[in-house]
C-alpha cells in the first residue's frame, strides 16, 4: 500500500465509524426530510419570504417583520365587530393553545396575531380587550390601511367593506384563512375553514418538525 494513501484511508475510516456511532444524527445530515402528506393544512414546500410592513399591536408597540423573526406566528385577519367568522376562528385558536399546552405553560416561540382590517373602528384598546378575551397572550394588531394592505397582499388575504346602514355600522367581508409564518419570517402554511382545533394542532406540529 502506498504510504501517501494511508492518511486518507485512516480519515475515511474514522468518518465512517463516526457515522455509524452517531446513528440518527448522521442520517439526519444526509437524508432529506419527507414532506408531510397527510395534512389538512396547505404547506408551502418553498417558503415565501415576506417583505417588511409597519403596524402596531394593542399596546401601541411596532409590529413588523422583525417581530415575526425567531417565532412561529399564527395570523388571522378580521375585525372586532365581526358577528360570526372571527369569534369562531378565535375560539378555535383558543382551543389550539389549550391542546398544545400553551395555556398552562406559554411557549415563547409561538404567537397568535389577530390583525384587524378595520382600523377606523378597532382602536388598540378595543383590540386588546378583544384578543385577550380569548387568551391573555393573543395579540391584537392593526395600523394604517396601506400598511395592512402591504401584509394582506403578500399573504393572499382579501377584504372589502360593505355599505354603512342608517347607524353608520357596516360589515367587512374578509378571508377566513389562518396563516402560519415560520421563525425566519416566511409564509409556510395556510389553514382554511372550516377550522378544527385538533387538526390545526396536529398539522402545526408536523410542519414545525419538517421545517426545523
Amino acid at each position: 500500500m502506498n504510504k501517501k494513501t494511508m492518511p486518507f484511508i485512516v480519515i475515511l475510516s474514522a468518518a465512517l465509524l463516526l457515522g455509524i456511532f452517531t446513528g440518527d444524527k448522521f442520517v439526519k445530515l444526509f437524508v432529506p426530510k419527507s414532506i408531510p402528506t397527510d395534512l389538512a393544512a396547505t404547506l408551502l414546500e418553498r417558503a415565501k419570504p415576506l417583505s417588511d410592513f409597519q403596524l402596531l399591536d394593542h399596546n401601541n408597540q411596532p409590529i413588523g417583520l422583525a417581530q415575526l423573526k425567531s417565532k412561529w406566528t399564527f395570523m388571522f385577519f378580521g375585525y372586532t365587530h365581526c358577528p360570526d367568522v372571527c369569534p369562531l376562528a378565535m375560539r378555535v385558536m383558543q382551543q389550539v393553545w389549550k391542546q398544545l399546552g400553551y395555556l398552562e405553560k406559554p411557549d415563547n416561540n409561538v404567537q397568535m396575531y389577530f390583525v384587524s382590517v378595520d382600523p377606523d373602528r378597532d382602536t388598540p384598546e378595543l383590540l386588546k380587550q378583544y384578543a385577550t378575551h380569548y387568551n391573555p397572550n393573543f395579540i391584537g394588531v392593526t395600523g394604517k390601511s396601506d400598511q395592512i394592505d402591504v401584509l394582506t397582499g403578500q399573504l393572499g388575504i382579501l377584504y372589502g367593506f360593505g355599505d354603512p346602514d342608517e347607524k353608520g355600522d357596516y360589515h367587512v367581508n374578509h378571508s377566513g384563512q389562518i396563516v402560519l409564518i415560520d421563525p425566519q419570517g416566511n409564509m409556510r402554511g395556510v389553514f382554511s375553514p372550516p377550522h378544527e382545533p385538533q387538526s390545526i394542532s396536529r398539522d402545526f406540529l408536523k410542519i414545525r418538525e419538517y421545517v426545523e
